[in-house]
């Protein structure tokens, strides 16, 4: 027999643990169980006191998770041969620890006896003092294992002793499944029925609600493929099908693995009424507007011009909903930052947002764990209408702030007109030293300088963002005079037009070159 393999098993759940210990005979298979440890702290401390040779770790576990314990003990022990436990909820992670020295991984739920002993010998077999002892007879693998791990970043194409053998075509084709009750062997067989042609296809990391198909076909056969997932599609509707772009080496898997279900996750949460997507047939996103500026919102309700606010803010929702090659993540943390900005100005404008308050930690959690985008717009939805109805409240108690808000609203859409204190007093039935008050009052200026503030913001936007000349830019906001505009353009940002143009766009540049050094 072999010299017999030391053996550390951790995870942080001991029923995980003892079956492992009980899934087979570790002292007539040649291996030997060293200890046990319930995180990563207690198995680093264990490998400095047993020297295991292999180590059997979960990812998720408290105090020091899984991909720490790689890190670490690689770093102390480079020898070391670790196996990783995942389930398919943290399988991306698995991914990461193969560039940390993992020998190989074992899915949670196809863990059992035959595949725990199939995969410690092929970890043992790379170990140089174990290897050099008469071994057992070496496992095969088979064309899936082989292609999962390859997918996971494990460079083992090699492995396979006659590809000519395993691919029998030229092309090769990925196929991502989503569904809620996935019966991914019965989908292999309608689509193999539907070629009527010799086509090998590999079942990959199935699982309840998610699977790959890899296909081998030569490029006739694609058609036909295609219209198997179209048929099937019209007869199970609860499924997603994501075809990702054909390839024609089995070493490029990963790359197109990696690619097409990052973005199949992003077709999920963005478009979960349609169900089939393919490379070639993409929806068409909407096209690439100005960002969102916050203190301009936030600016405008401060100025109590709600409805332009809201309008606003439910613009640019609903271009982002558009969007679908962005992250999930980067949609919901709009919605939540939007969330809490609103409830901290309610506070600051005095309304009374105690209800809100209480349910705030509701929308984000309901907002954060939604499958879907009409999930997180709906719980955001009811939170904006909610916010309309506490202003809405509160302005019933005071008609003369609604009619002022009215005020400010005009002023916000005819500020390229001449506009005047008095005539719009007169317009809306104000007195003209009320209104006049008013503006000293709640904005510490007086009409003219409110008027130039609103006049100058939208100037500092052409500037920004346009290529028209100064001169044009002061009349398209209201201003006859260009040396005037110059003047309060400058009294109010510091410097003049030209000057703020050219330092804005410096600075955007140096942004670009800062996030492109990051990237490199």
């Amino acid at each position: 027999m072999r010299e017999r393999c030391k053996v550390l098993i951790v995870d942080d759940e001991m029923l995980i643990r003892q079956g492992i210990l009980n899934y087979i005979d570790w002292k007539q298979a040649g291996f030997e169980i060293v200890g046990e440890a319930s995180n990563g702290k207690e198995a680093m401390e264990m490998i400095n006191v047993f020297s295991p040779d292999i180590v059997i770790t979960d990812i998720v576990m408290p105090i020091m998770d899984g991909i720490d314990l790689v890190r670490e003990a690689k770093k102390a022990f480079p020898n070391i041969e670790i196996i990783i436990l995942s389930s398919f909820e943290n399988f991306d992670y698995v991914r990461s620890t193969f560039q940390n020295g993992v020998a190989d991984y074992i899915l949670k739920p196809k863990l059992n006896g035959q595949e725990l002993l199939t995969v410690l010998n092929r970890v043992a077999d790379r170990i140089p003092h174990i290897q050099n002892a008469s071994s057992p007879i070496k496992t095969v693998r088979t064309p899936e294992e082989i292609l999962e791990s390859m997918i996971l970043g494990y460079d083992i194409s090699t492995n396979f002793v006659d590809a000519s053998s395993v691919f029998i075509n030229n092309r090769f084709g990925l196929i991502g499944i989503h569904g809620g009750n996935l019966n991914a062997v019965a989908v292999v067989t309608i689509v193999k029925q539907a070629v009527l042609e010799e086509l090998p296809v590999f079942l990959l990391n199935a699982s309840k609600t998610e699977a790959t198909l890899l296909f081998n076909f030569n490029s006739h056969q694609l058609r036909y493929i295609k219209e198997a997932i179209y048929q099937e599609k019209n007869e199970v509707s609860d499924e997603t099908w994501v075809i990702y772009e054909p390839f024609d080496a089995i070493e490029d898997i990963k790359r197109v693995h990696d690619k097409g279900y990052s973005q199949m996750k992003k077709y999920l949460f963005y478009l979960p009424d349609i169900h089939v997507f393919s490379y070639d047939e993409l929806p068409k996103e909407n096209e690439k507007q100005a960002h969102f500026d916050l203190n301009h919102f936030i600016e405008m309700f401060k100025d109590r011009l709600f409805n332009v606010a809201f309008t606003y803010l439910e613009n640019h929702v609903d271009y982002l909903k558009g969007r679908y090659h962005n992250d999930s993540f980067e949609f919901k943390t709009f919605l939540g930052n939007i969330i809490f900005n609103m409830i901290v100005l309610l506070e600051t404008m005095k309304y009374d947002v105690q209800d809100i308050e209480q349910k705030k930690y509701t929308y984000f959690s309901i907002i954060n764990e939604a499958d879907h985008v009409h999930e997180a717009l709906d719980k955001f939805n009811e939170f904006l209408d909610e916010v309309r109805s506490n202003i809405l409240l509160d302005d019933k108690a005071n008609d003369q702030s609604r009619n002022l808000n009215k005020i400010l609203s005009y002023i916000e859409q005819h500020y390229t007109e001449p506009l005047r204190l008095s005539e719009i007093a007169a317009h809306f039935h104000f007195n003209a030293s009320y209104l006049s008050s008013y503006f000293s009052t709640h904005h510490k200026e007086g009409f003219s300088e409110y008027l130039n503030r609103v006049r100058i913001k939208k100037s500092m936007e052409l500037l920004e963002n346009s290529q028209v000349s100064i001169s044009n830019i002061s009349g398209m906001v209201g201003y006859s005079e260009h040396s005037y505009f110059c003047k309060v353009f400058k009294r109010i940002t510091g410097m003049s037009p030209g000057k703020y143009r050219k330092e804005f766009h410096a600075n955007h540049d140096n942004e670009k070159k800062g996030l492109s050094n990051l990237k490199k």
